[in-house]
């Protein structure tokens, strides 16, 4: 019994409290509008935030509520419809504007009532006041954020110009105008100073010839004579000394004479060499006079410049990515190695490991008396490695791909966004074993660098479930990381092995 009472005093509780709320509401909605009133309207290009009951003030106090809102066919803006209280005249000149009330997007309606009079011509006359149906022609709206967005993003770049302006000019010709008359004031201080050292001591040199003129000229004299008494003397003490050098300088020459003879035949026996050097005759002559073997040096040297330009150029970009199927429990891996001879082109390999295995079906025709022409088909699945082998090019932000994906033939593209730091890509392959062509779609995101990306997308779009008959798979989306790095080592062990694969193959 008890129980009962309580569950009659509680639903009494909640019919009084609707019937009071209902009842304030419509007292409150009485008194905004005064039982009455008059419905103006005006015109705003946007009337977001502004709903049927909005505050409509004036002064800060409230003078009515939106009524109505409508889109005017007429001018494309919205209509919107107050509701005045009676008491309150607006006049010919009223203004309305939409203001915000807080942060969180909230307006209200500010209405100022004009006056009755205004000043034309310098005269005083008298304006009319707003009935019902009339319309507030001055109409004031925010700025939007998006509006101000535009403005900061317009605004940013030229800032960003104006001081990059200012960093050339204040680093660039005001800080080598500044250098150079720094370094202009130091140079001619020295310049100055080293003049008057030099004016100084030419000063100190005159004065000292000047003072020492006759004492130089009396030295000078004396020993040009004793120079010549000397001369005189060494003439007549070496007249005996020629007389007897005669003989040793005789001598010497017969071993000259002797000397000479031998380099004559050296230089006779070197002039018959160098002669059949010159018309061919042996191996040093053939390399000298014979342009083939210098031609086939040239070609040599060029093909090995162009390969090591080629091996320099070339660029080895490694990929080790793993993704995870939700759908199908399970880890996919990739390894790849994108060789890129240039910026625009490459050649992707790649392994892929594919828990789901490798699909194939296989289709046997047969004739039978019963049922007279019968076919089966054998779905197989295999665990086998995929592999991919592809071109691709690239065309500024597009780049195509087409070759072999996974086992199958495909075809490829790739979207990059933000200097490539997202890529969107799409592959269709594997046309054979499926209802429908296995079409994937996944994005790449760079998280660091670009070394690490977040990787995400989904598999066989097309063939949604599974198909009774066919060795198609099904769709599944996966989430996974892809680290890559230029390996320079891996491209000198293919220059190498190469190298080595080929003269293996020479022999």
């Amino acid at each position: 019994m008890r129980r009962s009472l309580a569950g009659l005093t509680v639903g009494a509780l909640a019919l009084v409290v609707l019937v009071t709320t209902y009842l304030l509401f419509q007292y409150t909605s009485k008194k905004i509008t005064g039982g009455g009133g008059y419905r103006v309207h005006a015109l705003f290009h946007n009337a977001l935030g502004v709903y049927e009951r909005t505050r409509v003030l004036s002064a800060g106090l409230r003078i009515g509520q939106v009524e109505e809102r409508v889109l005017d066919q007429e001018s494309g803006k919205a209509k919107v419809f107050i509701r005045i209280m009676p008491e309150i005249k607006l006049y010919q000149n009223a203004a309305v504007a939409k203001k915000a009330a807080s942060l969180l997007g909230e307006y209200y309606i500010e209405i100022d009532p004009g006056s009755p009079f205004a000043m034309r011509n310098n005269q005083r006359v008298a304006l009319p006041e707003l009935h019902e149906g009339d319309e507030i022609k001055t109409v004031t709206e925010p700025v939007e954020m998006g509006e101000i967005m535009n403005s900061v993003g317009e605004t940013l770049p030229i800032l960003r110009d104006i001081l990059s302006d200012v960093k050339v000019l204040t680093s660039g010709p005001i800080k080598d105008i500044a250098n150079n008359a720094n370094q202009l004031l130091e140079r001619n201080s020295a310049i100055v100073e080293r003049l008057l050292g030099r004016i100084d001591d030419i000063a100190a040199t005159v004065q000292g010839i000047t003072r020492s003129e006759a004492e130089d000229v009396r030295v000078t004299l004396h020993n040009a004579r004793e120079i010549t008494e000397a001369i005189k003397g060494l003439v007549g003490t070496t007249q005996g000394q020629v007389s007897g050098a005669g003989q040793d300088l005789r001598s010497s020459l017969q071993k000259l004479q002797s000397s000479i003879d031998s380099l004559d035949k050296s230089l006779h026996n070197v002039d018959k060499i160098t002669g059949r050097m010159a018309e061919g005759e042996g191996t040093v002559g053939h390399l000298l006079t014979d342009d083939t073997v210098a031609k086939n040096l040239d070609n040599i040297t060029d093909d090995i410049s162009g390969i090591t330009r080629g091996v320099n150029r070339l660029q080895t970009i490694v990929g080790l990515r793993m993704e995870y199927n939700y759908m199908a429990h399970n880890f996919k891996s990739y390894v790849s190695v994108q060789l890129a001879p240039r910026p625009d082109k490459f050649y992707l390999i790649e392994l892929v490991d594919d828990p789901r295995g490798y699909r194939s079906a296989q289709s046997t025709v047969g004739y039978s008396s019963q049922v007279g022409a019968y076919s089966n088909e054998e779905i197989t699945t295999s665990d086998k490695l995929r592999f991919s082998f592809m071109f691709g090019k690239r065309w500024g932000p597009f780049q195509g791909r087409f070759g072999i994906k996974e086992s199958t033939g495909g075809v490829g593209g790739d979207l990059f966004l933000f200097n490539d730091h997202l890529m969107l890509s799409t592959d269709i392959f594997d046309t054979r074993s499926n209802q429908y062509p296995r079409v994937t779609a996944r994005a790449y995101l760079a998280i660091y660098k670009k070394y690490l990306y977040l990787v995400g997308g989904v598999d066989d779009v097309l063939n949604y479930t599974r198909t009774q008959g066919t060795a198609g798979g099904f769709f599944d989306w996966f989430m996974g990381l892809q680290l890559t790095f230029n390996d320079e080592d891996l491209k000198t062990l293919l220059l190498f092995g190469g190298a080595s694969a080929a003269g293996a193959a020479g022999k």
